[in-house]
């Protein structure tokens, strides 16, 4: 019994060292190639990182030269061509002063309601001078027949006393004829002084309208020179 026992532990202990070799040979295999697929895959890392860099570089380098400089020397070129084939437009030659001011509808309008205010207010002047000529010719008449009137009455006044030869009758006469001469000038004065009157208001309305006339032509002038340019 003890023999076996000695040759049973002695394969024991082959056994253990054939086990050990063999665990350590596949320990060894598999450090061996747990590093080399390491290594391996390391490499693959690097390889795939220079291709990506070199792939990036290169495609952003390609970009550059002929992407964006393409681009840009080809915008270049195009915004080039296209400025110098635009024409500046031409500003067109103004018109003369007369024949702007035929054919402008806000001066035209303007200058036909001065006018037609103009004729209105005179032609109103006139029937007022036309009334007032016409009263003073029949007023003077009137005196005249007055004057001629009691100049007999007052005759047969001094014959029915017998005094038409007398001094008296001719003083009466004289004095009577000074004042019918006083009243036809205060009448005449008055008649000029109304005539002067419309006159002035005449002027007046004349000057005015010439002012308003001569600013709507300004205005028109402004209108003309804003159009085409004139400085």
């Amino acid at each position: 019994m003890p023999a076996d026992t000695g040759g049973s532990s002695g394969t024991r202990t082959t056994v253990k060292r054939s086990v050990g070799s063999s665990l350590g040979k596949v320990a060894a295999r598999v450090a061996s190639g747990s590093s080399g697929r390491s290594t391996s895959a390391g490499g693959g890392r690097r390889r795939a990182r220079s291709s990506s860099r070199s792939s990036s570089g290169g495609g952003g380098g390609s970009t550059r030269r002929y992407s964006s400089g393409g681009g840009g020397g080809s915008s270049r070129r195009s915004s080039g061509g296209g400025g110098g084939s635009v024409s500046v437009p031409k500003v067109p030659k103004a018109p003369s002063v007369a024949s702007y001011l035929a054919g402008d509808s806000v001066y035209q309008t303007g200058a036909s309601g001065l006018k037609r205010s103009l004729s209105d207010y005179l032609s109103e002047l006139g029937r007022r001078r036309g009334e007032a000529t016409t009263q003073f010719n029949q007023t003077t008449k009137s005196m005249e027949r007055d004057r001629v009137r009691q100049l007999e009455d007052l005759e047969n006044e001094f014959a029915s006393r017998g005094l038409i030869q007398s001094g008296l009758y001719g003083q009466e006469q004289g004095r009577f004829q000074e004042q019918f001469n006083t009243q036809m000038t205060a009448l005449k004065q008055q008649q000029a002084a109304l005539l002067a009157d419309l006159l002035g208001q005449q002027k007046n309305y004349q000057r005015e309208n010439d002012l308003n006339a001569q600013q709507l032509r300004q205005e028109a002038l402004a209108r003309r020179a804003a159009r085409y340019g004139i400085g």
